[in-house]
């Protein structure tokens, strides 16, 4: 199989898993909630790979006028019930992020591209997705885009499980960090993973400017287990601390997701 049918027979199977991945006191939701309202503009919002609707729906419920683009079958059905449930009005559409022909010729404010670049193993790919997205933003609108960086695997041990590190397969990925290079292979699902200093790079090839860069879980990433089960107050605390670091580049190690924001160059 391609890895992109692995990666959505994933979610067809997870779409639920995927919901609740973010309930309750998240600091990735938390923190891109916060920088959302610092950087959103005004008006729509086209979230391509929108997943099982997370941020859709509050994007929705804020007033936001929301297209929602999806791969997986399941993730689109679990998303459509949470929006009626919820009473919002979002549109839904099951397609691929490489291909947006069924959006014609609209343009939207805001492009949220939250998971399709750290599915697809193939720089073209990544490339094409960003291309296409960029089809449907305005002339003054900003993309958002989401990218797990190489920190993020050796967080994850630390933070969940720091014994399971010794019976890791994917050897080659500790190879990637050690050069400071992307390494696509077998996650939690078929993953591509980036080193942070290669974004930037990355979208300026594809003619976009930088208005800013953060880590989706702050300085959290390698304690979050222990922070979610900590008091609302320490954790008030810590999260208090990622809005004021989740900016600056050299503490991006301490995260998992990197979220890039850009506008079209002029």
């Amino acid at each position: 199989m391609k890895e992109i049918d692995i990666v959505k027979a994933y979610y067809d199977n997870n779409s639920q898993k995927e919901w609740e991945r973010l309930d309750g006191f998240s600091f990735e939701f938390e923190i891109t909630r916060a920088m959302f309202s610092k950087y959103l503009m005004p008006g729509s919002v086209l979230d391509i790979g929108g997943g099982p609707g997370r941020y859709s729906l509050y994007l929705a419920s804020l007033g936001y006028e929301v297209t929602m683009v999806e791969l997986s079958e399941a993730n689109i059905n679990l998303a459509k019930k949470k929006a009626q449930e919820q009473g919002l009005d979002i549109r839904f559409i099951q397609g691929d992020a490489r291909d947006l022909s069924l959006i014609k010729d609209e343009t939207f404010d805001n492009v949220l591209v939250m998971g399709p670049l750290y599915h697809l193993f193939e720089l073209s790919d990544r490339e094409l997705v960003v291309n296409e997205a960029k089809k449907h933003l305005k002339k003054d609108g900003r993309l958002f885009a989401s990218f797990i960086v190489l920190s993020g695997g050796i967080n994850y041990y630390l933070s969940e499980c720091p014994e399971e590190i010794i019976n890791e397969t994917e050897l080659d990925y500790f190879d990637r960090i050690e050069e400071q290079k992307t390494w696509s292979g077998k996650a939690f699902t078929m993953a591509t993973i980036v080193d942070a200093d290669e974004i930037v790079p990355f979208f300026d090839g594809l003619e976009l400017k930088k208005v800013s860069m953060f880590g989706q879980e702050g300085i959290t990433g390698p304690r979050q287990k222990d922070l979610e089960a900590s008091s609302e107050e320490v954790r008030d605390y810590y999260l208090k601390l990622s809005l004021r670091f989740c900016e600056i580049p050299k503490y991006f190690a301490y995260t998992n997701h990197v979220m890039y924001i850009g506008e079209l160059k002029k």
